[in-house]
């Protein structure tokens, strides 16, 4: 996958963009295409066949144009998104109702080449860190680099507990914009005691915004919930859609999006990242998924806040503090150069945290997973990263 060094690919600049064959192509067989070459009859039947693709193309415009008129630009976006779904349902890919029955190698995005690495190579790897942590699984990537500087146990199954979130996060925002009023229901009950919580009541209305806050903060599986059922509906395009449904068909399209940015390895069965033995991943997996989320303006503002005081926009009042120590200046693992992202915890998992870092105009990520304790997970990552950038600075030296 990346080489004798470990190379992750940068991300490509357009996201989940559907596979076919090349415009240039199709341009080149057009010009190639002779009608002298051909009988009449199939010369006919071609042109019909472009007059319809030609009709087809006015209505999609015309359609485009009705939705920038009524809805402006944001309205643009849902459009181009319930096209995808539809070209998606279209090629049988799991559906929602499918979605426990199905096991995760049989679904389709399976064997789609993902979007941001290759197979890592079977042989023996060496990479800049050497060092031994507690941590049972790491992974340290140097975004401007586009290298991998430590690797431990990175391509084993693990759980990833709250770290789920980047994802959650990442997929509302495919389907909310600013605009967007979140509020909770009833898919309150399915949150699990021992959760950690946003505090979210039944009938709360709240902003995108103040939603990617209550997952990135205090690690809300409440929020983690009622994100899932309100964007699970815009998905399936059916505002009455049950509770549960509405759930099912969010968790679908986020295995579907890890598949799509490279997270071959990965399978969620919730949106919060509570432990169930068919929710994994590996540290690789969610690299490539922190990778994507950092480039969430949202939710890289939200990541970088040590604590707010929230007013919904039904009127509760609530009080939340990151769970990542590392951003918080009174905390003893206050590292300076952290920009933040996503902690997580469960007796299956360990302690886990995903972290980015700026310095020496490098971009780092750190993913720990499977700490012993608190304490142990922070001092992994801590000196991970003062590794990774001490090769930072004799990079820019050379």
């Amino acid at each position: 996958m990346y080489g004798a060094v470990g190379v992750i690919p940068q991300q490509p600049p357009y996201r989940d963009k559907p596979t076919g064959i090349p415009h240039n192509k199709r341009k080149q067989d057009m010009k190639n295409y002779s009608y002298r070459s051909r009988p009449i009859a199939r010369s006919s039947a071609y042109r019909r066949k472009q007059m319809l693709k030609a009709r087809l193309k006015l209505t999609i415009m015309a359609a485009l144009f009705v939705t920038v008129s009524v809805t402006g630009i944001n309205g643009v976006k849902r459009f181009v998104r319930n096209m995808e779904a539809e070209a998606v349902a279209a090629n049988d890919i799991i559906a929602a109702e499918d979605y426990q029955a199905a096991e995760p190698a049989e679904t389709a995005f399976e064997t789609v080449a993902p979007e941001t690495a290759a197979a890592i190579p079977e042989d023996e790897k060496t990479y800049p860190i050497d060092m031994e942590i507690s941590s049972k699984y790491a992974v340290v990537y140097d975004v401007t680099t586009n290298t991998v500087l430590y690797a431990k146990n990175a391509e084993e199954k693990c759980y990833p507990a709250s770290t789920t979130k980047l994802l959650t996060a990442a997929l509302a925002l495919d389907y909310a914009d600013e605009d967007f009023v979140f509020t909770a229901g009833n898919e309150l009950d399915f949150v699990n005691p021992g959760s950690s919580l946003a505090y979210l009541n039944k009938g709360s209305q709240l902003s995108t915004e103040m939603m990617i806050d209550a997952l990135m903060l205090p690690s809300g599986n409440d929020a983690a919930y009622v994100t899932a059922a309100n964007i699970g509906r815009v998905i399936a395009d059916n505002p009455n859609m049950s509770d549960e449904g509405a759930v099912k068909e969010f968790v679908t399209m986020m295995n579907r999006k890890a598949k799509r940015i490279g997270a071959q390895n990965t399978h969620f069965a919730n949106p919060d990242g509570f432990h169930d033995d068919n929710h994994y991943t590996t540290a690789m997996d969610m690299l490539k998924i922190a990778l994507y989320a950092k480039d969430c303006d949202m939710i890289a503002k939200s990541v970088q806040k040590v604590e707010l005081t929230q007013t919904f926009l039904s009127g509760e009042v609530i009080y939340w503090k990151n769970s990542n120590v590392m951003i918080n200046p009174y905390s003893q693992f206050y590292y300076c150069y952290s920009k933040g992202m996503k902690t997580g915890m469960t007796d299956e998992a360990g302690y886990c945290v995903v972290e980015l870092a700026e310095r020496y105009d490098h971009q780092v990520i750190a993913v720990v997973m499977g700490g012993e304790n608190a304490a142990s997970r922070w001092n992994d990552t801590i000196a991970l990263l003062d590794k990774a950038f001490v090769i930072a600075k004799d990079y820019e030296a050379q």
